[in-house]
């Protein structure tokens, strides 16, 4: 298989174990997330994203691509939790629609940081 290797199976492990850790240890709901389901976003998300990473590493899609695709996945992500938030805390919770936008947001934002670790790491460790 194309961009398959054993180092890459590390790179993936390493990646969602690294965002269980980083998870467990806070961080989600100190930058925003609700404290209720701040772990369980990162911990999904996380694995989704390094899932997601080796699968394009897997079909071959070049590690610039994966790494630009990334970064504006985190983007897209962070905005729609950061407004998602703000619509919904407006709201006074009434705004079921933001209160989705909020937590999805951070699926997306665990997904997308774990999958840009992924694709950077392959570049740190081909240099």
């Amino acid at each position: 298989m194309p961009g398959t290797t054993r180092t890459d199976i590390m790179i993936a492990v390493s990646v969602i174990a690294l965002s269980v850790v980083a998870t467990l240890a806070g961080p989600t709901a100190a930058l925003g997330a609700h404290p209720w389901w701040a772990t369980q976003t990162g911990i999904i998300g996380g694995t989704v994203g390094a899932a997601l990473w080796f699968g394009l590493n897997r079909a071959g899609v070049s590690t610039t691509r994966q790494v630009m695709l990334a970064a504006l996945a985190l983007l897209a992500s962070a905005a729609a939790a950061r407004v998602g938030k703000q619509v919904f805390v407006g709201s006074f919770a009434e705004n079921a629609l933001a209160g989705r936008f909020w937590y999805f947001g951070w699926f997306g934002i665990a997904g997308s940081a774990a999958f840009f670790l992924g694709a950077v790491s392959r570049v740190l460790i081909r240099r």
